[in-house]
């Protein structure tokens, strides 16, 4: 286990805010989005001086990647995560500024495809294995935080009828399974990239049949930009920051999205991620 947590005598907040980013820390993103240490300064400029007090971060995939977003938040002095074999087990990693107790990780091995060729269903099992949820506890108030990354439909079709669904299916009864595992505490905030569209036939085990709320159903904002997609292919929201708790003592008091527009800076236009990530305020009991 690797984890930077210190337990003091912080008091509990009034309220949290929650914050998930896929940082597309693939070693060869697509265009026009730059490699990760060439737009790092900036991503983590902004994210340090945001109001977010717990990030979830997807696609730390290396270590390299783990050392640089450390070296670049100074404000998020809390960070967990697992020990993989590249880096980060499941390129997770929670940043906070307030005080985490430690963290557990689970694999999604075991997940596999039960359609498609051998040359769809043996890479899916292996990069299934490479996918989980990290879930972490707050260290002075009743909330556990979830970071989960699920494996991609670059297929672009959710329908049951697709040679993803299967293993899609059984990572998300994964998820689900081993969150059901950590209730302890009052409140889950549950957030990642799942790469599953929110109009599609998976959304009713994404909010755990209802035991989940959705602070962005009714906007359902988009959190990958077009520009990434095929010509003509449609954005979906596949993003999602979920809360399960009493909603009079853990009530949502905002939701926005997070770079939802590239930037500019030095006078270029930069793309900050490929996805756009998403936010939460959650209000807390007073203990």
């Amino acid at each position: 286990m690797a984890c930077d947590t210190i337990a003091g005598m912080t008091p509990s907040p009034a309220a949290i805010t929650v914050g998930t980013l896929n940082i597309g820390g693939l070693p060869r993103p697509r265009k026009p989005l730059l490699r990760l240490p060439e737009r790092v300064a900036e991503l983590c400029r902004r994210l340090d001086e945001s109001e977010i007090d717990v990030l979830n971060l997807q696609e730390v995939f290396f270590r390299t990647y783990q050392a640089v977003l450390r070296e670049h938040l100074p404000s998020y002095p809390y960070v967990a995560y697992r020990r993989g074999i590249f880096g980060p087990a499941g390129g997770l990693m929670t940043f906070s500024r307030l005080p985490l107790r430690a963290p557990s990780y689970r694999s999604f091995i075991g997940a596999h495809p039960a359609r498609g060729g051998v040359r769809f269903r043996l890479p899916h099992v292996l990069r299934s294995a490479l996918h989980g949820v990290l879930v972490v506890r707050l260290a002075h108030a009743p909330v556990t935080v979830a970071n989960t990354h699920l494996t991609a439909n670059h297929d672009g079709d959710w329908s049951i009828d697709n040679r993803h669904y299967d293993l899609q299916r059984r990572q998300l009864a994964r998820l689900n399974r081993h969150l059901s595992r950590h209730r302890r505490t009052e409140a889950t905030v549950v957030t990642g990239d799942f790469n599953i569209a929110s109009d599609s036939a998976h959304y009713p085990v994404i909010v755990d049949h209802g035991s989940r709320r959705d602070p962005f159903a009714g906007t359902d904002p988009t959190t990958f930009h077009a520009v990434f997609l095929p010509a003509g292919a449609p954005p979906h929201r596949i993003d999602y920051a979920l809360v399960a708790g009493d909603p009079a003592r853990f009530p949502v008091l905002d939701s926005a999205t997070l770079f939802p527009a590239p930037v500019t800076a030095d006078g270029i236009e930069l793309y900050l991620s490929d996805h756009i990530g998403l936010t939460i305020q959650l209000g807390l009991p007073r203990l």
